[in-house]
């Protein structure tokens, strides 16, 4: 028998595979937003990150598919470019340009706008979900019986309209990385779970280009995409290019460590010409610039601890970058709300949403799975002097391996090949521990040795193909 009614606190990706999931669970579930939803793929002021180069992993693609049937096909419809990143794209590595091979699956390149409207048609098909425009959530209704439960929430309209309480069997933060909930928990009396922030310093800007016509387009130019790494400590940007639908492109510059690219549009056409090769600054002056220059600089990775929250608040549950938000250049916030998502499935076959211990094992389970994603993101990060944070415990025996690893991936398909796999999460870490890929990575390192001396090349700041953002 289904609960009768959820409310989801967040409209974008993690909100919308949130709001799937409990559809199967409650007679009806609320999705509640501060924004109006547009007509199309449209951008909304609730994602300003919209304008910038988004990457829905392969792993992300598979989920959002499951979730959504038809998604892919419509995504396809629409103008999604579904390239192979090892074939498709002209990648310069610090090791020098990427040898072209297949990565055996394909990904989708399209703007976030049209990923975030796409899921939001499918999910409005459903029949007992209602998405609340224009809303906010100002606080959370609670019933102390045996333990402290959630029943419902404050929600005043943002226009028209009086505030009002709106009942409800389970509440789900997806409100990302601006979420209330400490507040909203502190009101109630609850000291809010514990935080670790991992800053790089981390910076980005983007423009929008229409693609040259075809016969303005060079003979010798395979390529669909261009993503070119940095490489301290001469050229501290990378740049990208990532074709979208409708024949256009966009063009992101990152740096890290305070290496802040321009924001204005002369400073950001000089910029491309300054990284380590001058095909993006060639590419981009045969096409049409569409936009001004977007930026952004709030790029910490953040996590809070509702893992190890030694309150007990029943009834309610976050997800996504509400609980866990990493630096959006390594390109994993959709894929890891898609993949929390399924977690979610699972909790509630198991428990059941009103069990006493549906919540806190969703949580545990939850903070096992971005395990992974917050050490890769943080662990680049930490290679600046910069970054502020606390180390990991056991990064001084995890960071050489992965250093060595990294530089192996450059010289061994294989290796390469793992580490894509893990870094789209198709495999967990341990597939990057196994005797096989161990004893490659050491044949690998040796050679280095023998070839340039005792020093092993440093993994890249951006580790390969994860891209701007996520």
């Amino acid at each position: 028998m289904k609960s009768k009614h959820a409310i989801v606190i967040g409209g974008s990706i993690a909100g919308l595979c949130a709001g799937r999931v409990l559809s199967d669970f409650f007679e009806h579930v609320t999705v509640i937003d501060r924004d109006t939803y547009p007509t199309g793929a449209q951008e909304r002021a609730g994602v300003p990150q919209s304008r910038h180069v988004h990457a829905l992993l392969a792993r992300g693609r598979q989920e959002l598919e499951r979730l959504f049937p038809g998604f892919d096909n419509l995504m396809n419809e629409r103008g999604a470019q579904n390239l192979d990143f090892g074939l498709d794209f002209a990648a310069l590595r610090l090791t020098g340009w990427a040898h072209r091979e297949t990565e055996g699956f394909r990904l989708l390149f399209a703007s976030r706008s049209l990923l975030e409207a796409t899921v939001r048609e499918l999910f409005r098909q459903l029949p007992n979900v209602t998405l609340q425009e224009r809303a906010t959530v100002t606080g959370l209704i609670t019933n102390r019986g045996t333990t402290l439960r959630v029943t419902g929430a404050h929600v005043t309209p943002l226009d028209a309209g009086n505030p009002s309480d709106m009942s409800a069997d389970l509440i789900l933060d997806a409100s990302g990385r601006a979420s209330k909930a400490p507040d909203w928990l502190q009101a109630l009396g609850l000291a809010p779970p514990e935080e670790s922030v991992v800053n790089g310093h981390a910076g980005y800007s983007s423009r929008w280009f229409q693609a040259p016509q075809p016969d303005r387009w060079p003979r010798d130019w395979w390529w669909k995409g261009i993503w070119i790494d940095i490489k301290e400590p001469d050229h501290m940007m990378a740049g990208v290019l990532f074709p979208l639908e409708q024949g256009r492109w966009i063009v992101t510059l990152g740096g890290m460590a305070k290496h802040y690219p321009p924001t204005d549009e002369e400073g950001f056409m000089h910029a491309l010409s300054t990284l380590r090769s001058p095909i993006l600054a060639e590419a981009v002056r045969l096409a049409t610039p569409l936009s001004p220059v977007y930026s952004n600089r709030a790029m910490a990775n953040r996590m809070r601890h509702y893992d190890r929250w030694r309150e007990r608040l029943d009834g309610f549950i976050a997800l996504g970058d509400s609980v866990c938000a990493f630096n959006p250049v390594y390109g994993q916030g959709m894929t890891t709300s898609a993949v929390s998502a399924t977690i979610l499935t699972d909790c509630l076959h198991k428990y059941g949403p009103t069990h006493p211990d549906f919540a806190q094992r969703f949580f545990q389970v939850q903070a096992q799975f971005q395990e992974s994603p917050w050490r890769m993101a943080t662990g680049a990060d930490f290679r600046y002097p910069e970054t502020e944070g606390v180390r990991p415990q056991g990064a001084r025996l995890f960071d050489p391996y992965m250093n060595a690893l990294f530089a192996a991936a450059a010289q061994d398909s294989v290796v390469r090949q793992r580490l894509v796999a893990v870094i789209h999460m198709l495999k967990t870490p341990s597939a990057l521990f196994t005797p096989t890929v161990a004893s490659r990575v050491a044949l690998a390192t040796v050679r280095t040795w023998l070839t340039k001396g005792t020093q092993t090349a440093p993994h890249p700041a951006m580790p390969p193909v994860l891209m701007p953002v996520g």
